[in-house]
């Protein structure tokens, strides 16, 4: 018992130490997937750096930042976009694909370069006193640098503070929803993503404002709202998450949570395979006793049927010596049926062991789906798809029991199908993501929600007991009620329906 509670305490004790490290990661993974983005000039003196900012990729090869970063080469022909990825070689060049002043945003499309990861976009609403993480290159980071040093690839600066307020305005007064927070940013890091702690986009870095009398400075970024519904317009698929990122404390909590269930569920199974061993082991035992007692019988009558019979009566001119042949022959008859009970028991204890064995091999094979678990590689069917201009290929990981790149759990439904609802935020809106692991199709269906069934679907979010991640006791059956809940909101047909044909990548 005190061995198993000192390795309880350090079970604890390690989750503790894991969770901010976990944190960490997210952001560390985001960092990946930031650039800057340069407008250069071309004129007869050759290639000269004009200004830049910060972006990051929402889907393969699409990069999106403010619309006043790239907003001279709209205006003149000789100026010309490119990014600047945080590893590489150099400059990469970008077209501007979508341009969009009144929500301060922009979205480019790059020309080849390294593999970078496109960032994960929270549906979560914010709250006033979020940890938030500022992502990008402010130019406060670069006095003194010169034009070519600022096209060097170089890692993203990062600053973090909380969110101080959100406003349905912009600072230029225009109807843009925002968040007012404390991570300092500066005009290089316009473009850039605001985070939360678990390092997913909950907004873009627009402007920094400063009190006339206080001097405080404040940055302020555009909503993820805003981003999604402008990438929606776009035919753009990011990759969503409506799980809650939680404080330091939750995930202490939530960890150790975690911990304990893995451990009763470890006791759990342990007792089921020691009660099937003892049962199993009880069985075999009966068929043994069984066994040997038949054959002792069976011996027993044998033995005594052929001890019990008579010599027949000596011919009287017979020799004396044949009336002693015949007690050989009894006992050679006894020893076969000695060494035929032997064998039969010999069998009887190979098979029952067998038994056994196929038992236990059954009692512990794990049920997982393998045609549709490691890195998978998926195809947008566009003749099946509706609402899927601009849209791409995209690519995930997926584990045998239906978890997306480790952190979504899909929930079974009739068919054989796995399914995960969400609820996007000022979007307004009902994703319903299915998987079907037989055919490898992987299906978006967006509705929209009118202002009360949002109201009462967020409610059901809130009121949810489906954690973040795909561990822990009733994950799957947690995602099942949600999903149950917020498909009564999928009313009519979807507004966008993409179909994606999936494989595992060899």
């Amino acid at each position: 018992m005190i061995a198993k509670a000192l390795r309880f305490l350090a079970a604890v004790l390690l989750c503790a130490l894991a969770a901010p490290a976990a944190a960490q990661s997210g952001i560390d993974d985001a960092e990946r997937g930031i650039v800057r983005v340069v407008v250069i000039l071309e004129s007869a003196e050759g290639r000269m750096l004009y200004g830049s900012g910060s972006g990051f990729l929402v889907a393969p090869n699409l990069v999106v930042t403010n619309a006043h970063v790239v907003a001279p080469a709209r205006q003149r022909p000789e100026y010309g976009l490119a990014i600047v990825p945080p590893r590489g070689e150099g400059l990469v060049s970008a077209r501007l694909i979508r341009y969009s002043p009144l929500t301060e945003l922009a979205l480019l499309e790059v020309r080849g370069g390294p593999d970078l990861p496109p960032l994960t976009i929270s549906t979560v609403e914010p709250h006033p006193g979020d940890g938030v993480v500022a992502l990008g290159y402010p130019d406060v980071d670069y006095q003194g640098a010169s034009g070519a040093d600022l096209l060097r690839p170089t890692p993203a600066s990062r600053t973090s503070g909380q969110i101080a307020s959100l406003r349905d305005r912009a600072p230029t007064g225009d109807p843009i929803p925002t968040i007012n927070h404390q991570a300092v940013i500066s005009s290089g890091s316009s473009g850039g993503p605001l985070l939360d702690e678990c390092g997913r986009v909950i907004g873009v870095n627009a402007w920094h404002v400063s009190g006339a009398d206080t001097r405080e400075t404040r940055g302020v970024s555009t909503r993820a709202a805003q981003l999604l519904e402008f990438l929606d317009e776009s035919g753009v698929s990011p990759t969503l998450s409506d799980e809650r990122c939680l404080s330091f404390a939750e995930r202490i909590e939530a960890e150790r949570a975690a911990t304990i269930d893995a451990l009763q569920a470890q006791n759990v199974e342990l007792a089921n395979k020691l009660e099937t061993a003892d049962r199993l082991t009880r069985v075999a035992v009966v068929i043994l006793i069984a066994g040997t007692l038949a054959l002792f019988v069976a011996v027993c009558v044998l033995g005594a049927v052929l001890l019990s019979r008579r010599p027949h009566a000596a011919h009287p001119q017979a020799p004396h010596h044949e009336h002693f042949e015949e007690a050989p022959r009894r006992r050679m008859g006894v020893m076969a049926v000695v060494i035929g009970a032997a064998v039969a028991a010999a069998l009887i204890v190979g098979a029952s062991i067998a038994l056994l064995r196929f038992r236990e091999h059954r009692a512990e094979a794990p049920p997982e789906i393998a045609s549709f678990a490691g890195a998978m590689s998926c195809t947008l069917n566009r003749e099946a798809s509706v609402g899927a201009q601009g849209v791409s290929d995209m690519s995930f990981s997926a584990s045998g029991a239906l978890c997306v790149n480790e952190r979504t759990l899909y929930a079974p439904t009739n068919g054989g199908r796995f399914q995960r609802a969400i609820v996007l935020g000022e979007a307004r809106s009902l994703d319903v993501l299915t998987i079907d692991p037989e055919s490898g199709e992987f299906r978006r269906e967006r509705y929209p929600l009118t202002d009360e069934d949002f109201a009462a679907a967020s409610r059901a979010v809130d009121e949810s007991v489906a954690g973040r991640g795909c561990s822990g006791e009733g994950a799957s059956e947690a995602v099942s009620e949600r999903n149950e809940a917020l498909m009564s909101y999928a009313q009519g047909e979807p507004r966008q329906r993409l179909i994606w044909r999936c494989e595992a990548r060899s």
